[in-house]
């Protein structure tokens, strides 16, 4: 009988095809002559990734498993579309892509810059569009996403969560978390498997800079800490007869508290301020955050008030005119208790202006317009006073400058009605374009399409 050669073509067309079936999405572009998904990435977008995101993409981590609150990549195919349905058109800033998760809404994002780089990546919450900076990369981001809950903090959210989930997998299955661990310093790595001092790991961070903004949000946030907000509700307040944005303030600065009413707080409610608030920590981790980024309001709110507690009207002055000039989107407002005086401005830095520095907000046009009592008002005269900004720096072919200033008359105050963004997306990419910012004019691009195809305009 006449043996079969074992290297007959139907066999190996079948051996190719099994190994061809087992190989990854990124192994097949590669045999099949297609560029790594980083490239594919890159070229979309215009943009440079970090060698952590290259690794992401091409290693196809976006495809594991994690037991994080961020734990649902988006998949790289998704990203590659001309409208991803992750992205939120209109109310997530043009400058943001999704890549990572909650499963609520939330998203981590990568934030691009101006010289084309994806240069960090920032928490974007959906329920009020508000977003903190999580580190220069995703492997920080998602470190961050781990250990945050063992920083020194009251650890307050943007919004109460329905209940405290537990961790589904393991720290020592958790694929995504080991990933990240082997682009991030040693030293922080091993914080993921031992116990320690809260204020030791806050201090790791940050001498590597390891999400180091995110981390002084958490320490500000620990050093003003009551014992107010544990147990003291609006039902309470109402009971003392005092209005419920009062008590926010007192919780805000525990010194506002007057003296009769702190005595009857211990005498009838067993309440006391245990504890003093540590105004100068949150000044200094503040003003190492706004020399990192200046653009975030809620470290200028921090350092202006410390400043006009002690008297220093200069200092102050200077840092609540900085914080009006950021986006309301970066106040941080619930989680540092700035809200208190919503209902008088639409930044807690113009509020503080108009009560204690009125003559500033007198000869500032767009400090009026933020201390306008009708918020819906307020809202379109500063999507106005940003366009005529923006339209005289593009006639001046200043076009960076002319790039932000758009940007800034969507997502300063946020702008209504949403059909809005459609021309602003397209003044935004164009201005992008003619500063040589490639990247963000293709991303502001396709928020654009993401507009059209979402809500059909």
């Amino acid at each position: 009988m006449k043996k079969r050669c074992p290297f007959h073509p139907h066999d190996a067309a079948v051996s190719a095809a099994t190994t061809i079936a087992k190989l990854s999405d990124s192994e097949k572009l590669s045999r099949a002559g297609a560029a790594p998904w980083s490239v594919r990435i890159s070229e979309r977008y215009h943009c440079t990734l970090s060698p952590d995101l290259a690794d992401w993409f091409d290693r196809e981590i976006w495809k594991r498993v994690s037991g994080n609150e961020f734990c649902e990549p988006v998949v790289v195919g998704d990203l590659l579309a001309e409208a991803p349905e992750v992205i939120w058109p209109g109310l997530m800033p043009c400058d943001l892509l999704p890549i990572l998760g909650n499963a609520s809404g939330d998203w981590l994002c990568l934030r691009i810059d101006a010289q084309d780089h994806a240069a960090e990546v920032v928490h974007w919450y959906h329920g009020g569009g508000d977003w903190l900076p999580w580190g220069r990369s995703i492997s920080e981001a998602i470190l961050f996403d781990t250990l945050s809950g063992r920083l020194p903090s009251p650890a307050r959210r943007h919004a109460v969560p329905a209940a405290d989930a537990p961790r589904q997998v393991p720290v020592a299955d958790d694929e995504l978390l080991g990933w990240a661990r082997g682009h991030v310093p040693a030293e922080i790595s091993e914080w993921v498997d031992q116990p320690g001092d809260p204020e030791d790991l806050a201090a790791a961070l940050l001498r590597h800079h390891v999400a180091e903004i995110a981390v002084r949000c958490e320490l500000v946030q620990s050093a003003l800490k009551e014992t107010l907000s544990a147990t003291l509700d609006p039902a309470t307040a109402e009971q003392l007869g005092v209005d419920w944005n009062q008590v926010v303030q007192w919780m805000f600065d525990t010194q506002k508290i007057p003296l009769a009413t702190r005595q009857r707080l211990q005498r009838d409610y067993g309440l006391s301020i245990s504890k003093a608030q540590d105004w100068n920590a949150a000044e200094q981790h503040s003003r190492q955050v706004v020399r990192r980024d200046p653009g975030l309001a809620w470290a200028w709110d921090v350092i202006g008030y410390a400043a006009e507690r002690r008297g220093d009207t200069a200092t102050a002055v200077d840092a609540y005119r900085r914080a009006a000039a950021c986006s309301v989107f970066t106040d941080q407002s619930v989680r540092l208790r700035t809200h208190w005086t919503a209902e008088d401005a639409a930044k807690f830095s113009a509020s503080r202006l108009q009560e204690c520095f009125s003559e500033v907000v007198e000869q500032s046009e767009y400090l009026q317009i933020l201390c306008e009592s009708d918020p819906l008002s307020r809202r379109h005269r500063a999507t106005v006073h940003w366009l005529a900004l923006a339209d005289a720096s593009a006639a001046a072919g200043d076009w960076a400058v002319a790039r932000q200033q758009y940007q800034s008359a969507g997502w300063d105050l946020g702008a209504e009605p949403l059909a809005i963004y459609g021309d602003l997306l397209v003044q935004i990419s164009t201005a992008a374009e003619n500063s040589g910012q490639r990247a963000r004019a293709e991303l502001a691009r396709t928020h654009r399409r993401c507009l059209q195809e979402r809500y059909g305009f």
